[in-house]
């Protein structure tokens, strides 16, 4: 439900009724009257109906509160003057009864939307008088007053911009759209609805930009800014511009600004006049007018003096741009547009530091402070942006040639693909470098003259020095034995040792920082810078670890192959004892049976003795055999060793000799059985058989028949 009130007026009670209910059904608020009581307020629209709607419309005019109410006079056909009647008493607008409801209902609004904007209006003026009266031409004030502006006339946003006459310039000294404390300064010529809004003292609203002749020229930069819809009130003194309020939109139109609108734009250009006629801001604006005009005069003294060196600029192969003192670019020449891309007509007037990378744009105004001073600055580089969007690197020099007339030349030349390079080597040179200082082995380089150039942590770690201590302070030859350096040059160059300026790996030794040698592998090549030798390269391994763990394995070895011939030895010693106690114990057991077979006085007992007494010895030595548990020798003829039994084989105390015992009486088994070390002798019937023929070759009296 709109919160608007309407009063009717004037007619029947049931043509007033009927209004009533045909406006609560459109959803506007309205009650019938017989005459206008003020005392509730005014309303927002009166309607009069019957036939006494003039009367009743020229009553209402004739009070000094309603004269900006509207009135809707609804009337009826006949007779056929009551229109213009209701009209000349002063109505607003006439409807004829009877008044299609959805009509009736759309007019109202209208009308009530017109008394807001009127009142709107009213009351956006006594602020603007308000907020100027109090705060003068302070910038804040200002932009409230331009902000009021901006949405009591449909506008997006508003500036208000003042010009001194004959000035080529105009200044922004407030935005809507821009700090309070920040003013730009325009060229006058560049805005030529400002131009035409000044020289005629009128009011121009242009509907859309891209089809009005005062902006058709310009049209595409507004349209690239969204600015459409244009509107400049003067501002004026007695009839003197002070300046524009200058407003703007992002869609086309300005019809909606109408008659009305105008006259609000005009009055609040009038108070703006009036408290800026006198102020601060345009006593500043002279000055600064004043100081335009001699900047005016210095720059084209500048300009004078890049024409006597424009021909010189433009034979040059390198890019040139002059800048003033602001930074802004004054001349460019072909070859600085063939760098960046961009045309010389967009660059001139900009700001180079806009081209420049945002680490880099301080350097801009130190360095243009410095050529100015009268000082060159070394080259340095400096990042561009292009048209391609890819930015290119320069490298840039200075020139104080202009500095007098307060311009600075800059010279710049291609260095992308340098830089590229710079880094891309530099890259590939760190990458080698954690690449060499993370290797194990030992890296050493020096040069000819024997001056270490590389030292990597790894040679840190096997000789004990500090890079920083050895590079290019000590010889390479200090780092070798005695005399190893030149011999090491000399295989270098050799045919023998992998080929000329290689060598293979060899095995040499190396003097740490303590003075300790040390043996290690290396292998070391030659640099050649075409034919001529650069510098040596040497890589070392630390042999220390690999030559004790080679001592622990064939210490391992040898106690394996020890271990192996003890087995061996012990396993040989069982087997030999094995197969002599079988031999053994018959040839004892025989001559046992010999002894006793045998005569106390006959001759063969003797030597029977002796075979028994070498038989036992050679038991003991097979007792012993058998006990072999490791491998001892002793010496033996010359250098020749043989195995040592006594420590081989350990004597046991409680082992004695194997005795082969008989009995003349045994009738059973004789055979020897090895248990251990231990032999018994058992006879069998063959062997006494065989024994009873010896006995009876040795004694005839005992032969058998």
């Amino acid at each position: 439900m709109e919160a608007v009130t309407i009063v009717v007026l004037g007619g029947s009670e049931t043509e007033r009724t009927t209004l009533v209910t045909q406006l609560a059904a459109s959803g506007l608020t309205a009650k019938a009257d017989t005459s206008l009581n003020l005392a509730d307020g005014l309303p927002n629209l009166i309607i009069v109906t019957g036939s006494d709607a003039a009367h009743l419309v020229a009553e209402a005019r004739d009070v000094p509160a309603l004269a900006e109410v509207p009135i809707l006079a609804v009337v009826a056909a006949i007779p056929p003057t009551a229109v213009t009647e209701a009209l000349a008493a002063g109505a607003t607008d006439v409807a004829r009864h009877p008044v299609p409801p959805a009509v009736l209902a759309t007019r109202c609004r209208i009308l009530c939307r017109l008394m807001r904007r009127d009142v709107a209006g009213s009351q956006a003026l006594a602020k603007v008088n308000e907020i100027l009266t109090t705060s003068g031409d302070d910038a804040e004030a200002l932009v409230q007053m331009l902000t009021i502006t901006a949405g009591l006339l449909g506008f997006d946003r508003a500036s208000l911009v003042a010009h001194i006459e004959g000035s080529d310039h105009a200044f922004v000294i407030a935005a809507t759209d821009a700090e309070p404390l920040q003013r730009f300064t325009l060229a006058i010529a560049e805005y030529p609805e400002v131009v035409e809004a000044i020289r005629t003292l009128s009011p121009v609203l242009i509907d859309d930009v891209m089809f009005h002749p005062l902006t058709a020229a310009i049209s595409e930069v507004l349209s690239s800014r969204k600015i459409r819809g244009l509107g400049v009130f003067p501002v004026q003194w007695r009839g003197r511009p002070l300046g524009v309020i200058l407003l703007r939109k992002r869609l086309p139109g300005t019809n909606h600004v109408g008659p009305r609108g105008i006259e609000l734009g005009k009055l609040i250009a009038s108070i703006t006049a009036a408290h800026l006629r006198h102020g601060a801001v345009l006593e500043s604006l002279r000055d600064q007018t004043h100081r335009i005009s001699r900047a005016r005069y210095e720059a084209e003294r500048r300009l004078r003096g890049i024409d006597s060196l424009k021909e010189h600029f433009e034979a040059g192969a390198d890019g040139v741009v002059v800048l003033d003192d602001a930074g802004r670019i004054l001349f460019v020449n072909r070859a600085a547009e063939r760098i960046t891309g961009f045309a010389r007509d967009g660059l001139l007037g900009s700001e180079l530091v806009d081209l420049v990378a945002p680490e880099q744009r301080a350097q801009i105004g130190d360095t243009v402070s410095r050529v100015l001073a009268g000082a060159n600055v070394d080259s340095f580089d400096l990042q561009l942006s292009t048209t391609s969007g890819s930015p290119v690197w320069v490298s840039v020099s200075t020139s104080t040639v202009l500095a007098g007339t307060g311009a600075v030349i800059l010279a710049f030349r291609d260095v992308t693909a340098e830089r590229a390079l710079e880094h891309e080597l530099r890259s590939t040179k760190e990458f080698l470098e954690r690449l060499i200082d993370s290797t194990v082995d030992a890296i050493i380089a020096a040069d000819m003259r024997g001056s270490i150039i590389l030292f990597n942590q790894g040679a840190e770690r096997l000789f004990g020095y500090r890079a920083r201590d050895v590079i290019g302070k000590l010889p390479v030859w200090e780092l070798y034995e005695e005399g190893a350096a030149n011999q090491l040059m000399k295989m270098l160059r050799s045919t023998s040792y992998g080929g000329v300026g290689r060598l293979e790996q060899i095995r040499r030794e190396v003097k740490l920082a303590s003075g300790e040698l040390v043996p290690v592998s290396m292998t070391a090549s030659v640099v050649y810078e075409g034919e001529r030798e650069a510098a040596t390269v040497g890589i070392l391994t630390d042999l220390r670890e690999r030559i004790r763990m080679e001592q622990r394995l064939l210490d391992a070895q040898q106690k394996l192959q020890l271990s192996e011939k003890q087995a061996l030895v012990a396993e040989l010693a069982g087997a030999a004892a094995h197969e002599l106690n079988q031999p053994l114990t018959s040839i004892m057991g025989y001559a046992q049976l010999i002894q006793r077979q045998s005569e106390k006085e006959a001759q063969h007992l003797r030597a029977v003795g002796v075979i028994l007494s070498e038989a036992e010895r050679m038991a003991g030595i097979v007792k012993k055999i058998g006990k072999i548990t490791k491998y001892e020798t002793t010496d033996y003829v010359g250098t020749a060793r043989m195995l040592d039994l006594d420590r081989a084989a350990p004597e046991s105390s409680d082992t004695a000799i194997p005795v082969a015992n008989a009995d003349e009486s045994q009738t059973g088994e004789f055979h020897a059985v090895q248990a251990g070390s231990e032999l018994t002798m058992q006879p069998s019937a063959t062997d006494i058989g065989d024994l009873g023929a010896l006995s009876e070759r040795a004694d005839p009296s005992k032969r058998r028949v």
